[in-house]
């Protein structure tokens, strides 16, 4: 009987470049937010190899990052077998929404149950930050601080916040977005310590006052936005080094109504609300 789970996609409600390290590593200063957006990923033990399959065919086998998040169990635990996986995508691929380091946390929390490894939340994040800097989060999910490189995590309220997403143009490599923020003298125009307020009192102004993503100013940004400027929502903004642009909505319906029109009109627009949890084995 295979395990399975959902892997919840992440949003930026804030992310601020602090720093960076002789290493070439960014550090961050970001509010991420899991929410209702996800991925569904199985597995099964088996005698032997690890076999990735995923209905997005180009997202098969050995180059997608659940595969390296299982040699990298294996290794930890000992484990000679193989493993089957099967992996169902919802979360748009390249978006900025971790979509594939949610797949890896998913990966991670049912080895740790199939093979009754008994490796506490701690353990699991520091393998998965070996896999990417999104991947400790998506562990955990719910709504955070995230400091550093991805290891700092401190949690926060999540309070019930509707948003539509929409993803139209074509991500660029995280590399080079960085490379772009290097050379862009921005200023931080709003306040993480507000956001922070606003979802500690579930305040949805403080928190739609306070969006912020550095990486805004490496794209068109008006672009990106165009479609939304129809509605009525309390803010928009992008996610990740995009570029998958999110807005928040008073209420569902308001949110709904949205993503169906944009929908409608041939748009990769998505419905989704904020989340608890980052895996959820169902």
């Amino acid at each position: 009987m295979p395990l399975t789970a959902k892997a919840y996609a992440k949003i930026n409600l804030f992310l601020d470049i602090t720093g960076k390290r002789e290493d070439g590593y960014h550090e961050l200063d970001s509010i991420f937010q899991a929410v209702s957006l996800y991925d569904t990923v199985s597995l099964s033990l088996c005698e032997k190899d690890i076999t990735v399959v995923c209905d997005n065919s180009e997202l098969s086998g050995e180059s997608n990052i659940v595969y390296k998040a299982c040699k990298l169990f294996f290794e930890d635990v000992g484990y000679n077998g193989g493993v089957n996986i099967t992996i169902s995508k919802n979360i748009p691929v390249a978006a900025g929404l971790a979509g594939g380091s949610a797949d890896a946390a998913a990966t991670l929390w049912l080895l740790n149950i199939a093979l009754n490894a008994g490796k506490s939340i701690d353990q699991l994040s520091l393998m998965a930050l070996k896999l990417g800097a999104d991947v400790p989060f998506c562990l955990v999910g719910g709504t955070a601080r995230v400091k550093g490189i991805g290891e700092k995590i401190q949690t926060v309220n999540t309070p019930l916040i509707h948003y539509v997403l929409l993803k139209e143009k074509e991500k660029q490599s995280t590399g080079k977005m960085f490379a772009k923020i290097d050379e862009t003298d921005y200023e931080t125009t709003q306040s993480i310590e507000e956001m922070l307020e606003g979802l500690n009192t579930s305040t949805l102004s403080k928190v739609s006052n306070n969006l912020f993503n550095a990486f805004s100013f490496c794209w068109e940004f008006d672009e990106l936005t165009a479609p939304f400027a129809q509605y009525k929502n309390k803010g928009v903004f992008l996610s990740g080094s995009g570029p998958t642009v999110c807005a928040i909505f008073e209420s569902e319906e308001e949110a709904v109504g949205c993503a169906n029109q944009l929908k409608s009109k041939g748009l990769n627009a998505f419905y989704a609300y904020s989340v608890n949890c980052g895996v959820e084995v169902v």
